[in-house]
């Protein structure tokens, strides 16, 4: 690649340096680093690595107690219609309204961690998700239903997008698949382990014990989380890309000859300079002074910080009661967290992600709703215990399809950015789609003829565990994707509530949104898709329509970077409003 393409090809948001020509030559893992930290030793992209995973730690703990509150009661249906006298229809009803209100409330919550603090957001979120179990025994009618799913989507509103959050602000380009993959195995899983949990609950202590275990569970995190969880919050000023870059040369002190020149915004990119060999430490010094006798070969290599011999700041121990900082621009960062994911919807690539991630939570709401209603009735006559047994079936699908996915994505990066002399392109990741293309079929036919053909109870549960591995896969890309494409670009103001809100990634809640209102829509039709029209006409349909969607991620892949190049007036254009 010559200096003029990769000068070029760096000021497209998504394509990043994350690889230097020391790192190339010598194979090592010294990346560059994106973005860029501060100097300040509380930049939580400063932290050590045991104090970003315990933050890890806390993301995991809140997706689990908030995915066991809507989790637990799939395996009882059943027994829950029998005690409020609500028919199926009207349960799945209830549950559409709940994912709905949980996007919908996603833009006014996002905005809010921002202007007084992601940690008071977590801890009573956490704490008020204890809500809907201890109240649902309460429930007689179906307006009460709704009204609770209605509370309890607010209450958890934080789940789909406040934990990207976190991550992002604590992980590195080149690292936050794995934790992202974390974090998506968690949502499954905790999801998942819900119902195995709740089935043998509810045999030993009837309708009430898995709501009430629930409950409390979810007091316990707030707990938890009120003494081990950090803020990571925090104003970065991005170094400057528009100076000339100062290098060593033989003659002393020197601007680099043919220094790449960026624009404020491109703040992610990585200034590549001329300078000297690679293989002596520390030839770029302070202003002051200089040291040493220089070769006189010269190399490629970027001026932006570098993973290996940074300083970074210990975990300081349990501070419970450190007072959250309301944000001097709150106002500002309020109307703007609201407005900018909604005008970001014109945007393809946000509109495309959102569809991805859309479709595998329809499918696994199909998987959950399906599961019951197939296992418990004829001819298999499962109990309630029986059926939440079945899940860990896809349960234990969620390490080949979140947690490994997200290791080999992030080495996947690497690799394809080492053919490219150290140039990630977002559209690398896409690549991986064809898993759960091909996976995807598969799974919705195992789960669709083989009740239609009185199968082997198996064949459903081998199709849950197929599905479960190309959902998170899928989920995972279309995430991390929206991520590379736009986490990139920055407002004209490195500090204020535009360069806050962009922190928080709008665009992120703008793809939450529209899969979550696909999700609703879909709730509608669940049951008379799958139970009305037949299992064979559900799985047939369900498979072209997946598919179709699926195979679009190979167009990403052509004319992605297009998108990504003629969306960026329209996205700065927002982000400076």
């Amino acid at each position: 690649m010559t200096s003029s393409t990769l000068k070029d090809d760096l000021t497209v948001p998504g394509t990043t340096v994350i690889l230097d020509e020391q790192a190339e030559a010598s194979g090592t893992n010294n990346f560059t680093l994106v973005p860029t930290p501060s100097d300040d030793p509380a930049d939580p992209l400063n932290w050590t690595t045991g104090r970003k995973w315990l933050c890890c730690a806390c993301m995991v703990l809140y997706v689990m107690a908030v995915c066991f509150n809507a989790g637990c009661l799939y395996p009882i249906y059943g027994p829950l219609a029998d005690k409020t006298g609500l028919t199926l229809d009207q349960i799945n009803t209830g549950v559409g309204y709940f994912y709905l209100i949980e996007a919908v409330c996603a833009l006014f919550v996002l905005p809010l961690t921002i202007a007084i603090g992601k940690r008071p957001v977590f801890i009573v979120s956490c704490a008020c998700a204890a809500i809907f179990p201890f109240v649902l025994g309460t429930v007689t009618s179906n307006a009460q239903w709704v009204g609770l799913c209605v509370a309890n989507g607010f209450f958890l509103s934080p789940l789909f997008v406040a934990p990207e959050a976190v991550l992002s602000d604590v992980f590195f380009y080149h690292e936050r698949a794995f934790p992202f993959g974390i974090y998506i195995a968690t949502t499954y899983g905790g999801a998942l382990l819900a119902p195995v949990l709740s089935g043998w609950i509810y045999t030993g202590m009837g309708f009430n014990g898995p709501p009430y275990l629930t409950g409390g569970f979810c007091i316990l995190v707030a707990i938890f989380l009120f003494i081990f969880l950090e803020e990571s919050n925090f104003d970065r000023v991005a170094p400057e890309h528009d100076k000339p870059v100062e290098v060593l040369t033989t003659d002393g002190l020197a601007p680099a000859k043919s220094p790449f020149v960026f624009n404020d915004k491109d703040v992610t990119t990585t200034d590549v300079v001329e300078a000297a060999d690679a293989h002596t430490p520390d030839e770029v010094l302070n202003r002051d002074h200089l040291s040493g006798d220089i070769d006189r070969r010269k190399s490629v290599v970027h001026a932006g910080a570098h993973s290996v011999g940074r300083i970074t700041s210990p975990w300081p121990g349990p501070r419970p009661f450190k007072v959250f900082r309301v944000s001097p621009y709150a106002g500002g960062i309020l109307w703007r967290g609201v407005f900018q994911p909604l005008a970001m919807l014109r945007l393809p690539i946000i509109l495309w992600c959102g569809l991805m991630f859309g479709v595998y939570q329809i499918f696994y709401n199909c998987m959950a709703a399906l599961s019951s209603g197939v296992l418990g009735a004829p001819p298999y006559n499962m109990g309630p215990n029986f059926v939440g047994l079945t899940f860990l079936s896809p349960l234990t699908a969620i390490i080949p399809g979140a947690i490994v996915a997200g290791y080999v994505c992030d080495r996947f990066t690497v690799s394809q950015a080492r053919k490219r002399g150290g140039v990630s392109e977002a559209e690398d990741k896409l690549k991986l789609y064809i898993v759960p293309t091909i996976l995807t079929p598969f799974g919705l036919l195992m789960m669709g003829l083989g009740p239609y053909y009185n199968a082997h109870w198996m064949v459903f549960v081998m199709g849950e565990f197929v599905l479960t591995i190309a959902g998170p896969i899928a989920t995972l890309l279309s995430i991390t994707y929206a991520f590379d494409a736009f986490h990139g670009i920055h407002p004209r103001e490195q500090v204020g509530p535009r360069a806050q809100v962009q922190q928080a990634a709008p665009y992120l809640l703008s793809l939450i949104l529209v899969g979550m209102i696909c999700t609703f829509g879909f709730n509608y039709l669940i049951t008379k898709w799958a139970f009305e029209w037949g299992f064979r006409n559900w799985a047939i349909s369900a498979v072209c329509i997946g598919t179709a969607i699926n195979c679009t991620s190979f167009l990403m892949i052509r004319f992605g970077k297009g998108f990504r190049k003629s969306g960026i007036k329209y996205y700065e254009k927002i982000i400076n409003i």
